[in-house]
């Protein structure tokens, strides 16, 4: 009988022991699990905040580097023709580029607006002959 009772007592806590520590890694995992979900999604911020300072310091460079071609006479110049001026009696001319134009058959797809007359005749006799 005691055997009987000692073997209960060493199987529930057996038992016991089993779920503590099944609980105890189903946390630990469940957790770890959340939280690489959670710094995979840093790292990628963090890939994108580097790559945009990345490019902000480039256009840093590109910048510095116009205003020190403004102190020399030569790169001034051609800065200033990149903005449309020229030297004094120099005549410029300036092309405006034409707005393209839509082809026939993007134009006949639209739907046609109906005029004045097409809603009063509609409005008279109903909306599909109704």
């Amino acid at each position: 009988m005691e055997k009987l009772k000692l073997i209960t007592g060493n199987l529930k806590l057996k038992i016991l022991l089993f779920g503590v520590s099944f609980l105890s890694l189903f946390f630990i995992f469940d957790t770890w699990e959340h939280n690489f979900d959670q710094y995979k999604v840093l790292q990628n911020q963090l890939n994108n905040r580097i790559q945009h300072a990345n490019e902000l310091t480039d256009e840093i460079g590109i910048l510095s580097q116009q205003i020190e071609d403004l102190d020399n006479p030569e790169k001034l110049e051609v800065v200033l023709r990149e903005y449309g001026y020229g030297k004094p009696g120099e005549k410029i001319d300036v092309f405006e580029v034409p707005e393209p134009i839509t082809p026939l058959d993007e134009t006949l797809q639209k739907p046609r607006n109906k005029s004045f007359i097409e809603y009063f005749i509609e409005y008279i006799v109903g909306k599909d002959g109704e």
